[in-house]
């Protein structure tokens, strides 16, 4: 099994806030689960940190994190379609960024862990193969 970690799973990981994603992702880390990322959640994840003690604390564990990487330029032609899709059906995103996300882990058929809304919104919408695990809430 591969997991992608969205921002806000790390976020609560590194805070120790035990929500159910967070709890997930310590069971993936202390087991043979492969974690991978991706440029955006690394920058959306570091602008959020406030000292340089912190960046130097946790960087380690991105440095030596498997990257998806966009298939460039098809990635994005295809996030735009599924942000385009969703607006269709009525679903507004609040960023582009978790199309492409959302985009990244079908791709590469990874499971992706979120609890951003608008991810799950994507998800639950039927538009794309991208899936998460399930957790008891």
């Amino acid at each position: 099994m591969t997991v992608l970690p969205d921002t806000s799973v790390w976020a609560d990981h590194f805070n120790d806030y035990p929500s159910p994603e967070a709890l997930f992702l310590e069971d993936c880390l202390q087991s043979n689960t492969v974690i991978v990322t991706c440029g955006l959640i690394i920058t959306e994840f570091f602008q959020g940190i406030r000292s340089q003690r912190s960046v130097e604390t946790t960087r380690p564990y991105f440095d030596d994190m498997h990257l998806l990487r966009p298939h460039e330029p098809v990635t994005y032609f295809e996030a735009a379609t599924l942000y385009r899709g969703l607006r269709r059906r009525g679903i507004t995103v609040r960023s582009i960024i978790d199309c492409i996300i959302v985009q990244l882990a079908q791709e590469y058929d990874v499971l992706l862990l979120a609890k951003d809304r608008d991810i799950r919104q994507i998800l639950d919408s039927g538009l794309t193969r991208a899936r998460a695990p399930r957790l008891l809430q």
